[in-house]
């Protein structure tokens, strides 16, 4: 396996994205986005293995993320799918025309809107992210977490970042009706429970697939890997 690291420009500054270039490739390039406060780090054990695996990963920093290599400000949602609609151009310069999205909680979020947002993408993946999150992160506040790691990220707070975002997947998920969209829950995940990305995806259109796995949150990424693959191998099999 081959590693490149690309900046690519957009209108909010730099953004980081780890190409990794499967030695026996397959005609199918995955963009992964990580979750907020952290960096492509997080995804590269789940990168590494699919990209193992003969997918071509582009693992992204999203904007303003200081463990990240990426610059700018992440201001809002629409940051976020212009740095992964970004990362879905360069694997597509690369000669990929067959193209997926993949997310771990606010990457997820961008994931799914990236893929709504353009047609030609061939579906998306969300790791851990779900319906109803401001209230969520409400119950969270009153419970005394009240910084989500905002210190780790140059720009906007989490609850500012998911302002109004059901009403936006309202919008969204309706136009994903046809294309393949997997959403994966996390037993233990005290961010994002199980009954939410349920909520998700019972709203959200076929086709779709629907998996739990034994994870936190933090760890949902990586530990979904094998639930990942057997999705990937029974809808885009090797050619």
């Amino acid at each position: 396996m081959r590693l490149d690291l690309h900046h690519v420009a957009t209108e909010n500054g730099s953004i980081a994205a780890l190409a990794y270039e499967p030695r026996r490739a397959r005609d199918l390039a995955i963009v992964a986005g990580h979750g907020y406060s952290s960096s492509k780090h997080n995804l590269d054990p789940l990168c590494a293995f699919l990209a193992a695996h003969g997918f071509a990963m582009y693992a992204l920093d999203f904007p303003g993320h200081k463990l990240g290599a990426s610059g700018g400000r992440l201001r809002d949602a629409d940051d976020a799918v212009a740095a992964m609609a970004a990362t879905v151009a360069l694997a597509r310069s690369h000669g990929f025309a067959r193209v997926l999205t993949l997310g771990h909680s606010m990457g997820a979020m961008a994931a799914l809107f990236t893929a709504a947002e353009d047609r030609s993408l061939l579906g998306a993946v969300a790791i851990a992210t779900g319906y109803g999150r401001p209230t969520a992160l409400s119950a969270l506040q009153r419970a005394g977490a009240t910084d989500f790691r905002s210190g780790y990220v140059e720009g906007a707070t989490l609850p500012e970042l998911v302002e109004g975002i059901d009403r936006r997947y309202d919008r969204a998920l309706p136009l994903l009706l046809g294309r393949q969209a997997l959403y994966v829950a996390a037993s233990g995940d005290a961010m994002v429970s199980p009954a939410s990305v349920r909520d998700l995806y019972e709203r959200a259109p076929q086709e779709k697939h629907f998996v739990t796995i034994e994870s936190d949150h933090t760890e949902a990424g990586p530990r979904a890997r094998a639930e990942v693959l057997a999705w990937l191998d029974e809808r885009f099999p090797r050619s």
